[in-house]
């Protein structure tokens, strides 16, 4: 008998090649065993995808160091868990754009839209606007804002020399992940309702500091003081980055597209 891989010869008894590890396979393919190669190839989705996704809650550090310093099978690496998260991301925009096109437009905040004036209606729509870019793209944004992470989080914690910064690109991969597993599992269930949507994407923001915060707190090992002053510095920072990106954004539509020429000014 010889592995189908790399041509070397097996015993009869062995399940994996002592050569190149490949799994020996024996029986032929059916709906069960591609779905478990599937999940086991691309996502590890036995036990390990909950553990991974248990533990990041109760003890981020085992997980995300563990990862860094060579524990590998444990826990479902970062890049699998990213394209988890992904994953969940493009479903949102499916079952968005196909069964509830209406749920972003947020009409209760707006019951009467004739009795806004011109520069109301632009904001209207400029938020609407924003609102459904950030939505449907939420998963290129965060991609984007990964590498300003990184470099955010290595200079906060300059005087923590364990990590470099691309272990601090490990680190913000799994928090993100983490978040936007959850977030985008809530918006799922929830887009029937636009109300109960918007309300859960004004608390995302309190979601998302609250669990970087708690990843960086167990990983660094802080005080409540630390924590605390580590926190400020990471939200000026990355109030920065956002005043840049929206200014951006501003002098774009500002020069390149006619948003605003329809204001009529009092």
């Amino acid at each position: 008998m010889e592995c189908k891989n790399c041509d070397r010869p097996l015993r009869t008894d062995y399940s994996f090649c002592s050569n190149c590890g490949a799994k020996v396979i024996r029986n032929r393919i059916t709906i069960k065993n591609l779905w478990y190669d599937f999940t086991e190839r691309f996502f590890n989705l036995d036990s390990t995808f909950l553990k991974t996704f248990k533990h990041l809650f109760s003890r981020p550090d085992d997980v995300i160091v563990g990862y860094i310093n060579g524990v590998r099978k444990k826990y479902l690496n970062p890049i699998s868990y990213f394209m988890i998260a992904i994953t969940l991301g493009g479903l949102f925009v499916y079952i968005h754009t196909e069964f509830f096109p209406d749920a972003l437009d947020f009409k209760f905040l707006y019951p009467d839209p004739n009795s806004l004036s011109e520069a109301d209606k632009l904001g209207h729509d400029l938020q609407k606007k924003i609102n459904t870019y950030l939505f449907k793209y939420q998963s290129l944004f965060y991609i984007a804002m990964l590498p300003f992470l990184a470099v955010i989080s290595r200079l906060i914690f300059f005087n923590k020399k364990q990590f470099n910064l691309s272990e601090h690109f490990v680190i913000n991969i799994y928090a993100y992940s983490q978040m936007s597993i959850v977030i985008n599992t809530v918006y799922i269930f929830l887009l029937w309702n636009s109300k109960l949507l918007y309300y859960a994407s004004m608390g995302n923001l309190v979601f998302q500091i609250g669990f970087f915060t708690w990843v960086f707190y167990k990983i660094f090992n802080l005080s409540a003081k630390q924590t605390l002053i580590k926190l400020l510095f990471f939200l000026v920072m990355l109030a920065l980055v956002f005043v840049l990106i929206m200014v951006a954004v501003v002098v774009y539509m500002a020069f390149f597209t006619d948003t605003f020429q329809n204001v009529t000014p009092k």
